[in-house]
């Protein structure tokens, strides 16, 4: 028969009942408010990058190399979009229309949409297509201006 010396024995069983007390253990809500605070700081991100990318492609900035990060940026933050409008945080110091969650369907196509467009983007910025990049930036400003008309509040 197999024995543990004492010492580990008592380790064993100190970490086992430690990691069952986390079993118990539930994650606070979010407040809908640090919600909306933190939506908006995601939104705004998004807004710089695209500036970013306009101010190279304006030629106020020379750099070509940071377009395609902006562009995967934006692309991650799209997908992040949708993970920022829980259910519940209609309410308070928001834009959001309630159009968001009566449609999430079409929520998430245009989300989806601004990724896409996001990734083309990235793509031309990668292999300095600059031609296609400001092509494909204004499709990009589309998708992202075609979430705003449907979903958010005018100023």
């Amino acid at each position: 028969m197999f024995r543990l010396p004492l010492p580990t024995l008592a380790l064993l069983v100190a970490a086992a009942v430690g990691i069952s007390s986390f079993a118990g253990f539930v994650w606070a809500v979010d407040d809908p408010e640090d919600v909306i605070k933190y939506r908006k700081t995601l939104m705004k991100g998004t807004a710089s990058q695209i500036t970013n990318i306009y101010s190279v492609l304006k030629g106020k900035t020379s750099f070509d190399e940071h377009v395609a990060a902006n562009a995967r940026a934006i692309s991650d933050n799209a997908v992040m979009i949708l993970d920022v409008f829980p259910p519940g945080s209609d309410e308070g110091n928001t834009r959001a229309l309630p159009s968001i969650w009566q449609d999430w369907a079409k929520f998430e196509a245009a989300a989806a949409a601004l990724k896409t467009a996001a990734d083309k983007v990235a793509v031309a910025a990668d292999v300095g297509d600059m031609e296609a990049v400001s092509a494909l930036a204004g499709e990009m400003g589309k998708a992202c201006g075609g979430c705003h008309e449907p979903f958010r509040k005018k100023n």
